[in-house]
């Protein structure tokens, strides 16, 4: 499960030092760094964050802030992280390796803890996402990392769309993932940004083949969870969407020890036990979240339902919503 701090746990006199601690420690492995803000009498946060395979995935609200990494730092403790950041409300500015970077709405921008670096929100309320990484799970030439921190990347054109809808759907669902489901699904994102690092860079000759096959595999992945709910969703149709063979896409499930139809079945009963164990559902008949999840015939769904998960859909949703015992 994740993890939630808020300004309002601690008095309004510790809360800039705890921000501080809590963003020094938001990398898999601590990155120290000095931190001020204007407002530090009632200095206001909230963070939640989780660990997903070998990445760090963080949401946050701030009040404007300024934090800054200093070279005396860095040889008191260097993890040799990458981070992300990217905005969905507010803006900040990034000054790193002699490059002034203004982050928007709508954008991304990576630092490197291995060089100084200067952030600052300014103005108004920030409400963004973080991701941390070793470095070395970039599958990129590590020379060439440096022409690619402190640069505004934009998230709403070509290979940019992809990368920040998966980079965002990752951290919502950071609850959600088992540990085999969440190590390989960060693998994936890290590959897709590698690919728009690469476009960055205008050289996709520096991306390996197997990091195409992984971002379109979640490419793939990312459709299927938008059309579980339609029946006619079949690896057909899945294939033609990509405009790819349906034998490749057999041999891309394969690789990772699966089938089509297994994931897409596995997938959709998910959404089912989650939906079975929602009070606010109770009222829903099983047959309509069956239906809702892309199953049409009730007798299959509770077939599979007992198969994966030992018992009827009916007797899992009173097992959930039954009062505790005393």
């Amino acid at each position: 499960m994740s993890t939630l701090i808020r300004a309002d746990d601690f008095p309004a006199g510790d809360r800039l030092e705890r921000w501080r601690e809590v963003l020094s420690r938001v990398a898999r492995s601590p990155v120290p760094a000095n931190f001020s803000a204007d407002n530090q009498a009632d200095f206001r946060f909230k963070l939640r964050y989780h660990d997903l395979g070998s990445v760090r995935v963080v949401l946050f609200t701030a009040l404007p802030y300024r934090t800054w990494r200093t070279p005396k730092l860095i040889r008191r403790s260097d993890p040799e992280q990458l981070m992300l950041g990217m905005p969905f409300r507010g803006h900040a500015t990034l000054d790193h390796h002699d490059r002034h970077a203004h982050v928007p709405e709508a954008s991304f921008s990576i630092f490197d803890s291995s060089h100084p670096y200067d952030i600052r929100v300014r103005s108004g309320s920030i409400q963004g996402l973080l991701l941390s990484f070793p470095r070395t799970l970039l599958p990129l030439p590590s020379g060439h990392l440096s022409r690619l921190t402190a640069v505004t990347m934009p998230a709403s054109q070509g290979i940019g769309t992809l990368t920040s809808r998966l980079l965002v759907q990752l951290a919502a669902g950071m609850d959600h993932y088992t540990p085999a489901e969440a190590a390989r699904l960060s693998t994936a994102a890290l590959e897709v940004l590698a690919t728009r690092l690469a476009h960055e860079l205008d050289g996709d000759r520096w991306v390996p083949p197997e990091t195409h096959r992984r971002a379109l595999l979640v490419r793939i992945y990312a459709f299927i969870q938008q059309h579980l709910g339609d029946p006619e969703l079949s690896p057909g149709v899945i294939a033609a969407a990509h405009h790819v063979s349906l034998r490749y896409l057999h041999k891309l499930f394969s690789e990772q020890g699966e089938t089509v139809a297994g994931w897409i079945r596995a997938r959709r009963l998910e959404g089912c036990l989650r939906d079975l164990a929602d009070p606010g559902l109770a009222a829903r008949p099983v047959a309509g979240i069956a239906s809702r999840w892309g199953f049409g015939s009730p007798t299959h769904f509770h077939r599979l339902f007992k198969e994966a998960y030992g018992m009827p859909p009916h007797e899992y949703r009173r097992s959930r919503q039954a009062p505790p015992a005393p």
